[in-house]
Protein backbone atom coordinates (compact mmCIF):
# COMPACT_ATOMS: atom_id res chain seq x y z
CA UNK A 1 0.00 0.00 0.00
CA UNK A 2 1.34 3.53 -0.77
CA UNK A 3 3.32 2.67 -3.82
CA UNK A 4 2.29 4.83 -6.64
CA UNK A 5 4.04 4.24 -9.91
CA UNK A 6 5.29 7.44 -10.63
CA UNK A 7 6.19 6.04 -14.46
CA UNK A 8 2.27 5.29 -15.28
CA UNK A 9 0.81 7.08 -18.26
CA UNK A 10 -2.78 7.30 -16.12
CA UNK A 11 -2.71 10.21 -13.35
CA UNK A 12 -5.11 10.66 -10.80
CA UNK A 13 -5.09 14.99 -10.36
CA UNK A 14 -6.87 15.77 -7.04
CA UNK A 15 -7.99 19.18 -6.04
CA UNK A 16 -6.93 20.47 -2.03
CA UNK A 17 -8.54 23.22 -0.76
CA UNK A 18 -11.72 24.88 1.29
CA UNK A 19 -15.08 26.16 -0.49
CA UNK A 20 -14.66 28.99 -3.32
CA UNK A 21 -11.10 28.61 -3.61
CA UNK A 22 -11.59 27.40 -7.40
CA UNK A 23 -11.19 23.77 -7.26
CA UNK A 24 -13.85 22.35 -9.67
CA UNK A 25 -12.83 25.52 -12.11
CA UNK A 26 -9.18 23.62 -12.42
CA UNK A 27 -10.80 20.28 -12.31
CA UNK A 28 -12.97 21.05 -15.49
CA UNK A 29 -9.60 22.90 -17.14
CA UNK A 30 -7.30 19.79 -16.55
CA UNK A 31 -10.15 17.56 -17.59
CA UNK A 32 -10.05 18.83 -21.03
CA UNK A 33 -7.23 19.35 -21.59
CA UNK A 34 -5.81 15.93 -20.66
CA UNK A 35 -8.76 14.17 -22.09
CA UNK A 36 -9.45 12.66 -18.64
CA UNK A 37 -12.44 11.58 -16.80
CA UNK A 38 -13.89 14.77 -14.84
CA UNK A 39 -14.94 13.53 -11.09
CA UNK A 40 -17.57 16.33 -9.23
CA UNK A 41 -18.12 15.85 -5.84
CA UNK A 42 -21.28 18.51 -6.00
CA UNK A 43 -22.52 17.03 -9.36
CA UNK A 44 -22.36 13.27 -7.80
CA UNK A 45 -24.55 14.44 -4.86
CA UNK A 46 -27.08 16.38 -7.12
CA UNK A 47 -27.43 13.25 -8.91
CA UNK A 48 -28.86 12.23 -5.55
CA UNK A 49 -31.82 13.99 -5.88
CA UNK A 50 -31.55 14.51 -2.06
CA UNK A 51 -32.66 17.52 -0.19
CA UNK A 52 -29.45 19.40 1.53
CA UNK A 53 -30.72 22.46 2.77
CA UNK A 54 -27.31 23.16 4.69
CA UNK A 55 -23.55 22.37 4.72
CA UNK A 56 -24.31 20.04 7.30
CA UNK A 57 -26.86 18.16 5.02
CA UNK A 58 -24.15 17.97 2.02
CA UNK A 59 -21.43 16.61 4.61
CA UNK A 60 -23.96 14.07 5.28
CA UNK A 61 -24.05 12.58 1.82
CA UNK A 62 -19.94 13.32 1.21
CA UNK A 63 -19.32 9.59 2.09
CA UNK A 64 -21.83 8.02 -0.72
CA UNK A 65 -20.21 10.27 -3.01
CA UNK A 66 -16.74 9.16 -2.61
CA UNK A 67 -17.65 5.92 -2.71
CA UNK A 68 -19.31 6.30 -6.29
CA UNK A 69 -16.75 8.59 -7.44
CA UNK A 70 -13.96 6.07 -6.41
CA UNK A 71 -15.81 3.28 -8.36
CA UNK A 72 -16.41 5.02 -11.27
CA UNK A 73 -12.84 6.23 -11.71
CA UNK A 74 -11.57 3.01 -10.97
CA UNK A 75 -13.20 2.07 -13.76
CA UNK A 76 -11.79 5.15 -15.84
CA UNK A 77 -8.43 3.93 -14.65
CA UNK A 78 -8.73 0.59 -15.66
CA UNK A 79 -10.32 0.99 -19.55
CA UNK A 80 -6.90 3.27 -19.82
CA UNK A 81 -8.03 7.21 -18.99
CA UNK A 82 -6.95 9.71 -16.19
CA UNK A 83 -9.17 10.90 -14.10
CA UNK A 84 -9.79 14.48 -12.53
CA UNK A 85 -11.52 15.02 -9.42
CA UNK A 86 -12.59 18.50 -7.59
CA UNK A 87 -11.73 16.84 -4.31
CA UNK A 88 -8.85 15.58 -2.56
CA UNK A 89 -9.04 12.91 0.32
CA UNK A 90 -6.03 10.95 1.59
CA UNK A 91 -5.48 7.97 1.89
CA UNK A 92 -8.56 7.56 -0.64
CA UNK A 93 -6.41 8.93 -3.64
CA UNK A 94 -3.52 6.79 -2.37
CA UNK A 95 -5.93 3.54 -2.40
CA UNK A 96 -7.21 4.33 -5.95
CA UNK A 97 -3.46 5.03 -7.13
CA UNK A 98 -2.91 1.66 -5.66
CA UNK A 99 -5.44 -0.27 -7.11
CA UNK A 100 -5.22 1.51 -10.99
CA UNK A 101 -0.96 1.63 -10.91
CA UNK A 102 -1.55 5.52 -11.19
CA UNK A 103 0.47 8.36 -10.19
CA UNK A 104 -1.08 11.42 -8.41
CA UNK A 105 -1.17 14.90 -9.04
CA UNK A 106 -2.41 16.85 -6.17
CA UNK A 107 -3.59 20.73 -6.68
CA UNK A 108 -3.46 22.99 -3.11
CA UNK A 109 -5.13 25.91 -3.10
CA UNK A 110 -4.19 28.63 -0.75
CA UNK A 111 -6.69 31.74 -1.64
CA UNK A 112 -7.23 34.25 0.32
CA UNK A 113 -10.79 34.00 3.12
CA UNK A 114 -11.71 37.54 1.16
CA UNK A 115 -11.73 36.35 -2.49
CA UNK A 116 -13.30 32.30 -1.62
CA UNK A 117 -16.38 34.33 0.44
CA UNK A 118 -16.90 36.40 -2.46
CA UNK A 119 -16.60 33.65 -4.77
CA UNK A 120 -19.19 31.66 -2.84
CA UNK A 121 -21.21 34.73 -2.86
CA UNK A 122 -21.09 35.03 -6.41
CA UNK A 123 -22.23 31.42 -6.29
CA UNK A 124 -25.11 32.10 -4.04
CA UNK A 125 -25.95 34.39 -6.40
CA UNK A 126 -25.74 32.55 -9.58
CA UNK A 127 -27.07 29.14 -8.18
CA UNK A 128 -25.12 27.13 -11.26
CA UNK A 129 -26.16 24.05 -12.65
CA UNK A 130 -22.87 21.79 -12.13
CA UNK A 131 -23.31 22.85 -8.54
CA UNK A 132 -25.71 20.72 -5.30
CA UNK A 133 -26.27 24.53 -4.08
CA UNK A 134 -27.63 25.60 -0.95
CA UNK A 135 -26.83 29.47 -0.35
CA UNK A 136 -24.18 29.00 2.28
CA UNK A 137 -24.31 31.79 4.82
CA UNK A 138 -21.36 33.94 6.12
CA UNK A 139 -21.68 31.87 9.51
CA UNK A 140 -20.89 28.34 7.69
CA UNK A 141 -18.21 29.84 5.79
CA UNK A 142 -16.77 31.32 8.44
CA UNK A 143 -16.70 27.81 10.66
CA UNK A 144 -14.91 26.16 8.26
CA UNK A 145 -11.47 25.46 8.96
CA UNK A 146 -9.20 26.79 5.80
CA UNK A 147 -6.26 24.58 6.46
CA UNK A 148 -5.52 21.25 4.66
CA UNK A 149 -3.78 18.46 4.98
CA UNK A 150 -1.08 16.95 2.65
CA UNK A 151 0.29 13.74 2.79
CA UNK A 152 4.24 13.63 2.91
CA UNK A 153 5.80 13.43 -0.67
CA UNK A 154 6.82 9.99 -2.00
CA UNK A 155 7.43 8.90 -5.78
CA UNK A 156 4.49 9.31 -7.55
CA UNK A 157 3.03 12.48 -6.14
CA UNK A 158 3.38 15.48 -7.15
CA UNK A 159 2.21 18.93 -5.62
CA UNK A 160 1.37 21.82 -7.27
CA UNK A 161 0.15 25.24 -5.60
CA UNK A 162 -2.71 27.62 -6.46
CA UNK A 163 -2.45 31.28 -5.32
CA UNK A 164 -5.22 32.75 -7.89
Amino acid sequence: MGLMNPDSPLTIYAMVGPMGSGKTTLALKIAKEQGAFFQSRDGTIKNFHEPIGDLQGYERLMPKALNLMFSKALEALKNGQSVVFDVGRWPWLMELADAADAKIEIYYFEISSEERWRRVQKRNDEKPENVYHWTMSKQEFDAQDPRRHLPDSRPGLKFVKVTE
